[in-house]
């Protein structure tokens, strides 16, 4: 039986990964876990069957044996290409042996419009609303509107940059780079050659939460100082997504 591709999506919250993960778990080669890191147990995401695993066992390896846990996270022979997402910040060490492995395909995928992650990010600690399924009825509470914080915005752009930059310099072996629009624009086809398997035409399985001019998502006494700092680093394209 051939090897599966093992595969890793770096990332950071609120980059679109959960539309990437699930529409290629709809792949019938593909098995995509989510944050097998995230600090909340009852999301780690993790697709091994029940009958297979006890979910307090894996629990316990997660915690006491990075590697292990990792190993039966992988161990899925069933399959063409197997994978999870992560954030540097939910494992650092683990993280960092990750990008030296070459026998891991590294998928680093970013949200580029950072007003756009960090106006999401807002949106859904407000409303409790982390992602919409595709055909789902959208809240009117997603249309909430947000006021700004110029400090603690400059302060996320700086960690966001540092974080990809961060994976860029440092990923080993195969290697996509590709954004959240490159997918929303193209389709998956990229990611799927990337991991070897077939062309399937895939639908996307999460819905957009918020409009794509990102202003109207903020109070409108909160427009000229986002628009004003915006220019002062030179990304008033952010205004748009």
């Amino acid at each position: 039986m051939e090897t599966p591709t093992r595969f890793a999506i770096l990332s950071d919250a609120r980059s679109g990964t959960s539309l990437l993960t699930a529409t290629l778990n709809s792949h019938p080669d593909v098995i995509c876990h989510g944050e097998i890191f995230h600090q909340a147990p009852k999301d780690y995401h993790i697709k091994v069957p029940r009958e297979e695993v006890d979910p307090e066992e894996v629990l316990s390896l997660r915690e006491n044996d990075t590697q292990r846990f990792v190993e039966l996270v992988y161990n899925r022979p069933s399959t063409k290409a197997v994978g999870f997402k992560m954030w540097r910040s939910q494992n650092p060490r683990y993280c960092d042996e990750l990008l030296e492995d070459e026998s891991v395909a590294k998928i680093i995928y970013e949200r580029s419009n950072v007003l756009a992650k960090y106006s999401s990010s807002q949106l859904a600690k407000q409303t409790g609303i982390w992602n919409l399924n595709s055909g789902a009825e959208r809240p009117d509470m997603l249309d909430k509107k947000l006021t700004f914080n110029p400090e603690q915005f400059q302060n996320y752009v700086k960690r966001h940059k540092g974080m990809f930059n961060f994976y860029r310099a440092n990923s080993k072996g195969r290697t996509l780079d590709i954004s959240y629009l490159d997918v929303v624009n193209r389709g998956f086809s990229e990611v799927l050659d990337f991991i070897g398997v077939s062309p399937v035409a895939l639908k996307p399985k999460k819905e957009k939460l918020h409009t794509s001019t990102i202003l109207d998502r903020f109070e409108e006494s909160e427009h000229d100082i986002i628009i004003k700092s915006l220019d002062e680093i030179g990304h008033s394209e952010w205004l748009h997504e």
